[in-house]
């Protein structure tokens, strides 16, 4: 649910040009909160509105989601994602509809109505723009329900909060023959991803956010990328698990640190072609992980692209915990893999 926030700057002066002045520590806004109060929900979407007699342009000015909720003192504390100073962050278009929603005399507080939406075309443009928030195409595509995937089997004996992941993903050879269509158009698009289409890491990015939205997972220092392998930096290919933190980062308004780098060159896939079993490769990669964990870094986020049993994931875990043992680790990915020990429950890709 997206929220609407009028502030006339002539109440008590607060406009866009003093947005960094009234924000508290980690980008936050405080904002007295009447309407809807007792349905507003961590991780919602606010934009804030001004308008008044002042120098400005009316319009939204800053755009975030919902930290905290405070039902006595009525006030609600907005994590900032986005915001100007000088001129209004939406499209004219957008803007125009926002005022006439917000049109009411008296009231601050306004639920975005659905029936408003403005649907872009589906397009690799549209993904770039990160409009896919209002695209049906996107929004349609199924997230993995809550009980319907398992804990990733090396992951048992690993430290962790919880792993979380987007969508599911149908490998190169699947157990499960009878795929859902919507299920098959994002794994299409997920591939298209692993390949270097990175328009696409913005919607992936975006439903990791939801789903860390639904389970309360919105309060993190760092987000931390699995790290790229020395060679295939060196030969250009695109750092995919950076660039969906980079865009989780956006979404959460939290901080992106490359904690963890390797040493030499490690590939999975090229070791289990050459016939070492999970237990080499594990034990390799470890090996060759190193990690710089800061000590204000008390809860991470640690993101991948995609997690089939979670071999990457535990020895990443183990190297940041040797540094950090009380830390709170909760890991996240944009896919999980369709394998039978994996799936819990398979109505959610099954035709």
């Amino acid at each position: 649910m997206k929220f609407l926030y009028k502030i006339h700057s002539g109440y008590d002066g607060f406009r866009p040009a003093v947005i960094p002045q009234r924000m508290e520590e980690n980008s936050r806004l405080i904002l007295g909160w009447r309407h809807y109060i007792d349905v507003v929900e961590k991780g919602w979407e606010c934009w804030v509105y001004f308008h008044g007699q002042h120098h400005f342009e009316n319009g939204v000015y800053a755009k975030g989601i919902v930290d905290d909720v405070d039902l006595d003192a009525n006030k609600v504390s907005l994590r900032i994602r986005e915001y100007s100073t000088e001129s209004p962050i939406t499209r004219r278009k957008v803007s125009k509809i926002v005022a006439e929603v917000v049109a009411p005399r008296y009231r601050q507080v306004f639920v975005w109505p659905e029936d408003r939406t403005i649907a872009p075309e589906c397009s690799l443009s549209a993904c770039k723009a990160r409009r896919c928030d209002d695209c049906p195409t996107w929004t349609n595509l199924p997230l993995i329900k809550k009980g319907h995937a398992g804990s990733p089997s090396r992951l048992r004996r690993s430290v962790y909060e919880d792993a979380v992941s987007a969508h599911w993903i149908v490998p190169r050879r699947c157990y499960e023959t009878r795929i859902a269509p919507k299920v098959l158009k994002m794994s299409a698009r997920f591939a298209a991803f692993k390949v270097g289409e990175m328009a696409y890491a913005y919607p992936f990015a975006r439903a990791m956010f939801e789903q860390l939205r639904k389970r309360n997972f919105l309060n993190f220092n760092y987000i931390v990328p699995i790290p790229l392998s020395p060679d295939k930096k060196n030969i250009g290919e695109k750092h995919r698990t950076l660039v969906l933190a980079k865009e989780l980062g956006k979404l959460l308004a939290v901080p992106i640190r490359e904690m963890l780098r390797l040493t030499e060159n490690v590939s999975k896939r090229r070791m289990q072609s050459q016939g070492c079993t999970t237990a080499k490769f594990e034990n390799t990669y470890s090996n060759a992980l190193r990690a710089d964990v800061p000590l204000d870094a008390d809860r991470i986020l640690l993101v991948d692209d995609v997690m089939t049993r979670g071999s990457t994931v535990a020895q990443a875990l183990k190297v940041l915990r040797r540094q950090k043992s009380d830390a709170k680790v909760v890991v996240a990915t944009a896919g999980r893999m369709i394998v039978k020990e994996a799936v819990l429950k398979d109505s959610g890709f099954r035709a």
